[in-house]
């Protein structure tokens, strides 16, 4: 079936859940939130390296903007407003960690080495985006003008099924790791400040959650002939990872080491990649 493509001049936007907390309220409580329209080329993102586009060495466009690619997320500073908006302590924190993706990709085209991303509201199947909430992310984000570009490509059933799959396993992870089992909290309790409690238990399960996605995805993508295992650990601004590729295309690494500060990837396998490249299979 033909879907249409993401590109950056596209935007989304999405409804969930986040944790409110007024002072003097004792725990935060999550509530439903709006979360606010942000365009595909999120700067944030797009600093921070987690936005992935056409744009490698020999760039790939629909109507002369580059293609959003699997493994793309809008990224971090993507604003969200709780109901009711009240003075909540909580929105640096989760600001700092928000995430916007697609969850579904055209495994059969590739542009750069990366498949193609798939989200669209119009259309069959509708495929929504995936969105940080609180106590779990979800698919609840919507990308509603993409069929404005004309530029579709061919994605099969399996990889539809491969979306859904991947969706499914994230929400159990983001459960499991949520407060709700107070793992977090325990590996966190020799934080006194509670905020500082919360930014070390954020990211001691945002790091957790995506090295078991990561495992899911490993297996998931083999489903499709395009296995890949990418794993990252660190803070949106500053990290390192480990891909793995037990198939490469001609040339391609089969493990390859990559680190990350604003603006500048350095990958083992394809040497410095500038913010928004695809990071090389």
């Amino acid at each position: 079936m033909q879907v249409s493509v993401n590109t950056v001049t596209d935007f989304s936007f999405g409804f969930l859940a986040h944790n409110l907390q007024v002072p003097p309220q004792p725990a935060p409580a999550p509530v439903p939130s709006v979360e606010m329209v942000a365009p595909f080329m999120w700067i944030y993102g797009f600093a921070m390296n987690q936005n992935k586009f056409s744009n490698g060495a020999k760039p790939v466009t629909c109507k002369g903007t580059w293609v959003v690619l699997d493994g793309h997320d809008c990224g971090m500073m993507v604003p969200d407003i709780t109901i009711p908006p009240a003075p909540n302590i909580w929105p640096p924190l989760y600001w700092l960690f928000s995430s916007r993706k697609p969850v579904m990709s055209a495994s059969t085209v590739k542009m750069n080495g990366t498949a193609v991303a798939a989200a669209q509201l119009l259309g069959l199947p509708p495929i929504p985006m995936m969105t940080c909430g609180d106590p779990m992310a979800a698919p609840t984000a919507l990308s509603p003008i993409n069929l404005l570009n004309r530029c579709t490509v061919g994605i099969t059933w399996l990889d539809v099924l491969v979306g859904v799959i991947n969706v499914a396993a994230s929400m159990a992870i983001d459960y499991i790791a949520s407060d709700r089992t107070g793992v977090g909290r325990r590996i966190a309790a020799n934080v006194e400040r509670r905020i500082a409690n919360e930014f070390l238990r954020t990211v001691v399960t945002n790091n957790a959650k995506g090295l078991l996605t990561s495992l899911v995805g490993f297996g998931t993508s083999g489903l499709t002939g395009n296995a890949t295992f990418s794993a990252s650990i660190g803070m949106p601004f500053l990290g390192a990872g480990l891909s793995f590729t037990p198939n490469p295309d001609p040339g391609g690494a089969v493990i390859s080491g990559n680190g990350s500060v604003p603006f500048v990837r350095g990958d083992t396998a394809a040497g410095t990649q500038v913010a928004g490249s695809p990071v090389a299979p």
